[in-house]
């Protein structure tokens, strides 16, 4: 058995190539009782969620919810930004806490791209949510490029005191990548050493293998190259796929508990949208407001810094 936790809809900013739906179908096909859940992280939103759960419920799969959430600089100071932290809801005040966390750095960037969040943004609404490391976009992966295996420490443990040291799993991909080895030689001794979980996902991006040339065209189309000038930010292979657990169990034989923490870390992350009912997680406001005026307010300040005054 084994829970793929670390997947993408093509809702992510064009980065994935499947929509929810497909994502639910695969796995369906391994049938639940080999892979009961799956996780799906959108970047710095929740767009595909509700497809996603949908989906999930009609397959008699459960659907677990979270993002990966962009980072401004992170102590240590060495670690800049740039990189994105994985995290799931674990309980419906995760939840709350995500779509919290989310709004404010969407508001605080306002029009601007490069919405972030900051240590301090993490520390308050880190109630209710665990975190990964990552892959090659994650805080270990920046972490190691930027400052070497001790800076991966310190950021690994600088994630334990901001959301508990059970709430933080050492992530391990392989796409059979020279670079990605030695960062899971790195995470794994950094495991041992901060007594934390390792964790096996495969950073899936598209459904199927033939769904990589999509991919690579959304990734173009991104960043407005086209597929024979956009060089290597398109994928060195077709790895990121859903892959059936009989797989992932193969390629990670040498660290079994890696597969088996997915299935322990699954039965941890309680939530689901079944829990949120019709009441909307709700949103700090100023003394002596309430959210519907504000969002009022807030919506009409959009529409006149987008369309003017009427």
């Amino acid at each position: 058995m084994y829970v793929e936790l670390h997947s993408r809809s093509a809702f992510s900013f064009l980065e994935g190539a499947s929509v929810p739906e497909e994502l639910i179908a695969v796995c369906a096909s391994f049938q639940s009782a080999i892979m009961p859940a799956m996780a799906l992280l959108d970047r710095d939103g929740v767009y595909g969620s509700p497809r996603f759960h949908l989906a999930a419920k009609k397959a008699g799969i459960k659907a677990h919810i979270g993002a990966e959430v962009t980072c401004a600089a992170f102590s240590p100071r060495c670690l800049q930004g740039g990189f994105r932290l994985p995290i799931l809801v674990a309980s419906r005040a995760g939840y709350q806490n995500l779509c919290r966390l989310i709004t404010k750095i969407k508001l605080r960037a306002g029009r601007k791209e490069g919405a972030s969040a900051s240590s301090a943004d993490f520390i308050e609404h880190a109630d209710g949510l665990i975190c990964l490391t990552g892959g090659e976009e994650g805080p270990l992966a920046a972490a190691l490029a930027q400052g070497g295996s001790r800076a991966a420490f310190e950021v690994v443990k600088r994630l334990t005191e901001i959301f508990g040291r059970s709430n933080v799993y050492v992530e391990l991909q392989r796409h059979f990548h020279r670079e990605e080895e030695y960062r899971n030689r790195v995470a794994i001794e950094i495991a041992e050493a901060l007594q934390l979980p390792l964790l096996a996902t495969n950073g899936v991006n598209y459904a199927t293998p033939r769904e990589r040339q999509l991919a690579d065209a959304f990734t173009a189309l991104q960043h407005h190259r086209t597929l024979a000038t956009a060089g290597r930010l398109l994928a060195r292979n077709a790895e990121r796929y859903l892959k059936p657990p009989a797989a992932m169990r193969a390629l990670f034989v040498d660290i079994p508990n890696a597969i088996a923490n997915t299935v322990h870390f699954s039965s941890r992350l309680e939530f689901t949208l079944n829990d949120l009912g019709y009441e909307f997680p709700r949103y700090p406001v100023p003394d002596g407001e309430t959210m519907m005026p504000l969002l009022r307010e807030r919506t009409r300040e959009g529409m006149q810094s987008r369309y003017g005054r009427a």
